[in-house]
C-alpha cells in the first residue's frame, strides 16, 4: 500500500494518518465486531502505534470488557459516533477500523477470526486463513499472508 494511508470519521472532525506498512488486514465476526459496525463483521487493520497518528481532532474513548484483564479502549468520534480503532493496552499495535480509511478500494483481508460466530450464510474462500475464535498464534500467520499479499500485488515498473 502506498503511504501515507489516510482517514477519519464520516463527519470529519476526526482525522488520522498512517506512515507505515499496516501490519495485517482481516474480518471479525465475533458478536462485539458485528453490533459495533451493525454488520456481519468488522474490517480490522492492525497498525503500529509508531506509524498511526491523529492529524486532526481527538477521538473519545469508552473501556470495553475483555475476558483478560488488559485495558481496551474503543475509540471513536463523539460528533458523529464512528468508531476510528480499538486500543489494547500493552500491545504494540492498534486495531484501526479499516472502513475508516479514504481509499478502500484496494482492501483485501486475508483472513477471518471468530468465524463461530460468522452469520451462516458467509462463505470463505478456500486459500483464506480461517480461525474458530482469536488466532492462536498471535496473528503471526495473518501478518505473514498480509505481508506476501502486499509484494504480489505491488505494481511493477
Amino acid at each position: 500500500m502506498k503511504l501515507p494511508l489516510r482517514g477519519g470519521c464520516q463527519c470529519g472532525a476526526i482525522r488520522y494518518e498512517i506512515s507505515k506498512q499496516p501490519l495485517t488486514l482481516y474480518c471479525c465476526h465475533c458478536t462485539t465486531c458485528q453490533q459495533q459496525s451493525s454488520s456481519a463483521f468488522g474490517l480490522s487493520m492492525l497498525v503500529e502505534r509508531d506509524g498511526f497518528r491523529f492529524t486532526q481532532g481527538a477521538p473519545s474513548a469508552f473501556s470495553i470488557p475483555t475476558d483478560s484483564k488488559s485495558n481496551k479502549l474503543g475509540l471513536f468520534c463523539d460528533k458523529c459516533g464512528t468508531r476510528i480503532a480499538n486500543d489494547t493496552e500493552g500491545r504494540p499495535a492498534l486495531s484501526l477500523k479499516a472502513g475508516s480509511l479514504d481509499d478502500r478500494a484496494r482492501l483485501r483481508p486475508v483472513g477471518h477470526i471468530w468465524v463461530k460466530s460468522a452469520q451462516d450464510w458467509m462463505a470463505f474462500e478456500d486459500d483464506t486463513l480461517i480461525y474458530e475464535g482469536p488466532p492462536d498464534d498471535s496473528y503471526y500467520a495473518l501478518m505473514e499472508r498480509w505481508t506476501s499479499q502486499e509484494l504480489t500485488d505491488k505494481p511493477t515498473s
